[in-house]
């Protein structure tokens, strides 16, 4: 990352909270495997990721906005949540993460854009990584991570966590499925307090399942040397995407696609 996107990152990161002093929206990553993969111009990234014969999945990642003054990025949402130094699709995107079983999902890379609406119309690129490994659910993904990630992606920590950390005894078999056996959020992007009382979203990210034929989606964690965030408008798609999600035969059909912006 440039220096002036460094001073402008901080600029930003210092708007990006409430009154209350909640974090709402993600910080990029300032070290790590993460950071090295960070805002990368477009033949530099074709150089970087090889194969391409892999299948693709691409969406629109509307919790995206662009500060104008700065022209970098905010990430309103907790997914794709990449904190910890690792990029995880936990509480977004269900149905498409239920479109496939668990071990299908390895191998297999995503392509978050922008809506094209935050910047001179185009869908710019977010992120594109590579699907290392899977859980069935919080209680496993959450017993599986090391402590600093954990705590980095914690839902009862960060308004914008994606990780619910599973109340003791840990449950197992469907009990893993049940909201009640994991701690409820104070304040979190899915769970909100409205006229009618409290919106608890979040239950969805648990409990979601989409018929007998997939199941529960899978949680999804990425390689981080396979991981590519940008911070800033730098290569957009060439054609509008439509409002769920594309799937591409290969991932070099996906790259096609893209373009690298003009300076």
């Amino acid at each position: 990352m440039r220096v002036r996107d460094r001073c402008s990152t901080r600029k930003a990161e210092r708007r990006c909270r409430t009154e209350q002093g909640i974090q709402t929206v993600q910080p990029f990553p300032s070290s790590g495997q993460l950071c090295k993969n960070l805002g990368l111009p477009l033949p530099v990234l074709t150089d970087r990721i090889g194969k391409r014969q892999d299948r693709a999945y691409s969406y629109v990642v509307r919790t995206v906005k662009l500060d104008h003054e700065t022209t970098i990025f905010q990430q309103h949402g907790s997914a794709p949540n990449f904190q910890g130094d690792v990029l995880t699709l936990c509480t977004c995107k269900h149905q498409m993460r239920a479109s496939l079983k668990g071990e299908d999902w390895k191998g297999v890379w995503l392509a978050g854009v922008t809506s094209r609406t935050i910047h001179e119309g185009k869908h710019w690129l977010f992120y594109l990584a590579k699907i290392e490994s899977m859980s069935e659910s919080h209680c496993d993904l959450w017993t599986e991570m090391n402590a600093a990630t954990r705590h980095a992606k914690a839902a009862h920590v960060h308004f914008l966590g994606d990780v619910f950390k599973p109340k003791s005894p840990l449950p197992t078999g469907d009990a893993r499925f049940s909201p009640s056996r994991y701690l409820s959020p104070h304040l979190h992007a899915h769970r909100w307090r409205g006229e009618d009382g409290w919106h608890n979203d979040w239950h969805n990210d648990i409990s979601y399942h989409l018929a007998d034929k997939y199941g529960h989606p899978p949680l999804l964690l990425a390689d981080p040397r396979r991981t590519f965030i940008w911070n800033e408008p730098m290569i957009y798609f060439a054609k509008d995407h439509c409002r769920n999600y594309l799937k591409w035969e290969s991932l070099e059909e996906l790259m096609a696609m893209l373009r690298g912006a003009t300076p």
